[in-house]
């Protein structure tokens, strides 16, 4: 079995070398293809994406300069401003007739487009035009326009529009908290390039937002505009925790962005022509190399199954082929054990029925052969039994009448009847034909034995026979244990005229029988004793061997300490061993 375990083993070994790694290379490989693919494409997709969102609002900030343009484009518009250009102040109906002017001139844009949140004209610390779509709040009076930063940055423009970036105006009233960015600009006469006045419009940063809505990019991102100073114009997110990826500060009043972790992010940017602005785009890593990690596992996850179903046919046309193996196998095997009543069952359609009907085929011939030996040796077995009976039982009958005399010297009758009826069933069990009796009728025996062996030494000897009930149903080879017993009275007590204990024990242990013999007599030393020149002993190894091939007998002795016998033997039930009787 455990060689048929290692050829289904081997074959699927080679099963995997020769097909399982190769596909499993060419998924990995897949999977890398289709990964580099997948990120080229997205790639593609947002420098696509980055590009139309720049251009839109390039246009966008091209649409508000031409807001800025338009007073170039009505005479009426510069006649007033050059006419305010030679006054020092301008009069409220003047500023009305101006007001009504430009606001027929800005009106088409200003309520089609929701991205205006007001528009203001400066001349002179005077303003001349104010609108918003957003606040009922007005400029306030008396207030000094030429010294804000970015009425003296667009006089010193020289008439180019000057970005602001988002700030906060105290100006108007009621207050008027919103951030806003604006763009701003001189108005001048195109010849003598006096400036007229200064045009400010202010958008808000969320009208950015609108051009961030369809963005998809697979991906959490965060997108976000700055201009040439680090300046934070605008950024929207598409997951809360991709905010916390910018990295932002704050500097003379301006939340600026520093470098970004490239560890965690992937970071587009994009310039948006005409204007100081730049688009960028942050990518969340992590989920790029889930998604990455996704494509593998699905790459790999699909070959499993694959591999999984062809391992299971794999193992299933093994087996088919290994069952045949298998079971010629255990038919041997049964023939190693001595049992040629077993078969090759062929299978119709195989191959291998051809050798399983040789098989068959030899199991008979030597079945034939065996039975022919085996009835030459049983004839054997049973002379070479009877000889050692006939060895032993003389020895025996010695030991024993020599005993009964000596009680019939010393009077003891009562000893002498008991001994007599003994003697008889120890003649009975020795006459006996079976070869194997139960351990039970050894164990009656042995102390039948010892009893006789007692009424002759008297208080000099002293004996225990015990087995446990496990035991006492299995056969033994018949007079097993009475060399070992006979041999620890006479040599082992006798020539010292001491003492002795014989203890005999039996018992059961995983389906074999454990005999132990003990005694405490002068003992020998078994560098110098040959233990097989005794008869009994020799004889008793020899039986014990036709019955079970495995079992085993130690002896264990030194001068002084008596000796110890074991004997270790299969356990044979009454139905195992009817032929061996």
């Amino acid at each position: 079995m455990v060689r048929t375990m290692k050829l289904l083993n081997r074959l699927t070994k080679y099963f995997i070398l020769s097909t399982a790694l190769p596909f499993l290379a060419i998924i990995i490989l897949s999977a890398s293809l289709l990964d580099r693919y997948y990120s080229k494409q997205l790639i593609n997709l947002m420098n696509g994406y980055v590009d139309s969102t720049a251009e839109n609002i390039s246009m966008y900030i091209g649409n508000l300069e031409q807001v800025i343009l338009l007073p170039y484009f009505d005479d009426e518009v510069i006649s007033l401003l050059s006419q305010f250009s030679k006054q020092e102040n301008v009069s409220f109906v003047e500023q009305t007739i101006f007001e009504n002017t430009f606001g027929n001139l800005i009106s088409s844009i200003r309520y089609v487009s929701n991205n205006f949140y007001s528009t203001l004209i400066v001349h002179n610390d005077d303003v001349i035009y104010s609108s918003s779509n957003f606040t009922l709040s007005k400029p306030l009076d008396n207030h000094n326009w030429s010294e804000e930063e970015w009425y003296q940055k667009a006089m010193a423009a020289d008439g180019n529009i000057i970005f602001i970036p988002p700030h906060k105006t105290d100006y108007y009233s009621p207050s008027d908290s919103a951030t806003k960015l604006s763009l701003v600009c001189t108005i001048r006469n195109l010849v003598t390039k006096t400036p007229y006045a200064v045009i400010k419009i202010d958008i808000l940063p969320s009208s950015f937002e609108s051009f961030f809505m369809n963005l998809d990019f697979d991906v959490p991102y965060t997108a976000y505009i700055v201009d040439n100073n680090s300046n934070l114009i605008f950024f929207t997110s598409s997951d809360p925790f991709m905010s916390e990826a910018l990295m932002l500060y704050e500097e003379d009043g301006q939340t600026k962005v520093g470098n970004q972790d490239t560890r965690r992010v992937n970071h587009l940017e994009m310039e948006i022509k005409d204007t100081p602005y730049t688009l960028n785009i942050l990518l969340d890593k992590t989920t790029m190399a889930k998604r990455r990690i996704g494509i593998y596992a699905i790459g790999i996850g699909l070959y499993f199954i694959a591999f999984v179903i062809a391992l299971l046919l794999n193992r299933r046309l093994t087996k088919r082929i290994a069952e045949p193996i298998t079971a010629m196998r255990k038919v041997l095997s049964e023939v190693e054990k001595g049992n040629f009543n077993v078969s090759y069952e062929s299978r119709k359609g195989w191959e291998l029925e051809e050798l399983g009907a040789s098989l068959n085929h030899a199991i008979d011939d030597l079945k034939d052969l065996i039975e022919k030996n085996y009835i030459a040796k049983l004839a054997e077995e049973k002379a070479e039994n009877k000889a050692l009976l006939a060895q032993l039982q003389p020895h025996f009958l010695f030991n024993t009448l020599n005993t009964l005399i000596a009680l019939v010297y010393e009077g003891k009758y009562k000893e002498l009847e008991e001994g007599l009826y003994s003697l008889s069933d120890l003649l009975r069990y020795v006459l006996r034909k079976d070869n194997l009796v139960p351990l039970s009728d050894e164990i009656n025996f042995i102390k039948s034995y010892l009893l006789l062996q007692k009424d002759r030494f008297g208080d000099r000897l002293d004996y225990s026979v015990t087995a446990d009930d496990k035991s006492l149903q299995s056969l033994v080879p018949r007079l097993l244990i009475q060399p070992f017993a006979e041999n620890a009275v006479i040599h082992g007590m006798e020539p010292d005229k001491k003492k002795c204990t014989v203890t005999i024990t039996a018992k059961e242990e995983a389906e074999r029988i454990k005999i132990t013999i003990r005694d405490d007599g002068r003992g020998f030393n078994m560098n110098s004793t040959d233990i097989m020149s005794s008869i009994g002993i020799s004889n008793s190894f020899d039986r014990i061997r036709i019955l079970d091939s495995e079992a085993s007998v130690s002896i264990v002795s030194s001068l002084g300490n008596g000796c110890t016998v074991k004997i270790d033997i299969k356990e044979v039930l009454s139905d195992e061993s009817s032929d061996c009787r």
